[in-house]
């Protein structure tokens, strides 16, 4: 299946059929998607939205938490890519969804993927951001909470909402004093 399925991939126009085959990606074991990672990367040059990418990420999570030694200079050359694509999967990658996963990516590894980005002027990389900020707030608040503290003048508007969404409303409230008075 997996050659029918990447055929899709590689020739659909159809949002909803290439949709169909992140979600085949997604229901696969771990360690199928780390025997097709081969193709399975090169996917990224074809993810053009949001709803691709996020699911991508999904992937990206799995197999970066099965094998991290395996991806972690991916995510470091896609972080610097020039794709925005690429730069926004290297961050929502971390984590996808923190409850989804057993392992975490060490904190300093995230706030690295991040901070680069904190002026990035595309908005899906900004919406990363906040994302993944708040990702890692659910895995270390006390040091991303630091972090958003040093950090709240920096991050960009598409991606304050997320970001901030899980803090305590007197928690948001300080951080966004601080954003204002920078």
């Amino acid at each position: 299946q997996w050659k029918i399925w990447n055929y899709i991939w590689q020739n659909s126009k159809v949002f909803e059929l290439s949709l169909m085959v992140m979600h085949f990606a997604n229901q696969r074991p771990v360690d199928e998607l780390f025997q097709h990672r081969s193709f399975l990367l090169t996917w990224i040059d074809r993810i053009d939205n949001w709803a691709l990418s996020d699911e991508f990420s999904n992937l990206l999570a799995k197999l970066y938490e099965h094998k991290p030694k395996a991806f972690k200079s991916l995510f470091e050359t896609w972080n610097k890519s020039d794709n925005p694509w690429e730069r926004r999967a290297s961050m929502v990658g971390l984590l996808y969804y923190s409850r989804f996963r057993q392992k975490y990516v060490p904190y300093k590894t995230i706030i690295a993927m991040v901070d680069p980005h904190l002026l990035d002027k595309h908005y899906y990389v900004q919406k990363a951001v906040g994302w993944t900020l708040r990702e890692c707030w659910n895995v270390y608040p006390d040091r991303t909470y630091s972090y958003l503290k040093k950090k709240a003048h920096l991050i960009p508007p598409g991606g304050w909402t997320a970001a901030t969404e899980k803090l305590s409303k007197a928690d948001k409230a300080l951080l966004t004093q601080i954003r204002k008075k920078s």
